[in-house]
């Protein structure tokens, strides 16, 4: 098959949609069909790639300012680009398929290019990007284009989301007569052959923290948490991996009270991460809204301990082998109380339960398993 895959963001810009983006479309390409992405130019990026064994990508010059964060105008100047380009270059290259991701900017562009060039669509959601998701932060940007994702999502030919907690948002959406075609396929991640070379036992008590620094993520709550830990002796050291527009105020916080083991590494290469989860013993992640973390599933997959919020997918991931604990959402207490159970239970006994099934986690949420899934689904519609 000849495969068009949307994303305005692709690695390295943006967060954990850019990379599951990564992952489905090379291993497409693996599998033997040709993949194309466009995506979004950032400063120091080439504008067209197109190595061996790896999808050809596009890199289309828009307004996007920030590496790692956008705005709907952002979303506006991509649609209006990457609309353009394809008027031209689909005149001449043909495809079986579009994979849209987000509703809006990627279903915008794949719903134009449905009508104008008969290409049927599949949007790929990431959780948000479908009302009322995370109604508190996007009820008025859902408000405004509540409509235009509605006709998006019925004309599309599937649309997949991640866990069931999504399915059930999309289908209260799309309406009952059109559950069938929304679609759960899980995130994944890549088998690791250094899991079991990790010399987590010898590292002193390390947690850790992925993702982005916004409110979405609450990494105050946490910090909330190693506070109250800070003050009952045990000793630990946390990383923060990610950035984002909550940093500086964290970075007092860290100041104010003196946690000194708290190390900040700003955004570094998606390839660079595993090391921390090599090393690293907890995951804690606070989130009030989540589609289905990448963050969480390569931590499990590497043996680290997961602490976190049951919102969207974090109770699947759990239900494969007990290796985490969930704690509603703000309670830093609870926490705290969870962290330090581990560090008695698990920690010095280096007894971790987590790392015993490890392997069998990769192997089901590895991604060319995953992607796999979504060849399936191609292979149908376009049949």
């Amino acid at each position: 098959m000849n495969i068009l895959v949307l994303n305005y963001e692709y690695p390295p810009i943006g967060g954990g949609a850019g990379n599951i983006t990564r992952h489905i479309s090379r291993n497409l390409v693996l599998s033997g069909h040709k993949v194309v992405v466009v995506t979004t130019w950032y400063n120091g990026l080439s504008d067209h790639e197109n190595e061996k064994n790896k999808p050809e990508i596009y890199r289309l010059h828009s307004r996007r300012k920030y590496m790692h964060r956008s705005n709907p105008l952002d979303m506006i100047s991509w649609i209006n680009v990457t609309n353009k380009f394809l008027r031209e270059y689909l005149i001449a290259n043909k495809f079986d398929i579009c994979l849209a991701n987000f509703s809006i900017p990627g279903g915008t562009v794949a719903l134009t290019v449905k009508k104008k060039f008969n290409i049927p669509f599949c949007v790929l959601s990431h959780g948000h990007d479908i009302p009322w998701f995370y109604k508190k932060q996007m009820f008025l940007y859902h408000l405004i284009t509540y409509f235009h994702i509605k006709s998006i999502c019925k004309s599309s030919s599937l649309n997949f989301i991640q866990t069931e907690f999504m399915k059930q948002n999309i289908d209260r959406f799309t309406g009952k007569r059109r559950s069938l075609k929304n679609i759960i396929i899980s995130n994944g991640i890549e088998l690791n052959k250094e899991l079991y070379h990790s010399q987590r036992g010898n590292e002193p008590f390390t947690i850790l923290f992925v993702g982005r620094f916004v409110k979405q993520k609450d990494p105050i709550t946490l910090l909330l948490a190693l506070k109250k830990l800070s003050r009952i002796d045990i000793p630990f050291r946390v990383f923060f991996v990610g950035d984002g527009p909550m940093r500086k105020k964290m970075e007092k916080f860290v100041r104010k009270n003196n946690l000194n083991n708290a190390t900040f590494t700003g955004w570094i290469p998606q390839e660079d991460v595993k090391d921390y989860y090599l090393k690293a013993h907890v995951i804690l992640t606070p989130s009030r809204a989540e589609g289905m973390s990448i963050a969480n599933l390569e931590a499990l997959a590497n043996g680290v301990y997961l602490i976190a919020t049951p919102v969207s997918g974090n109770a699947e991931m759990l239900s494969l082998c007990k290796n985490g604990v969930l704690v509603d959402a703000g309670d830093y207490y609870e926490m705290t109380n969870q962290l330090q159970k581990f560090y008695f239970e698990q920690y010095l006994p280096k007894n971790f339960q987590a790392q015993k099934c490890a392997q069998e986690f990769s192997e089901k949420y590895n991604w060319a398993v995953i992607a796999k899934k979504y060849e399936m689904e191609f292979e149908k519609i376009v049949n």
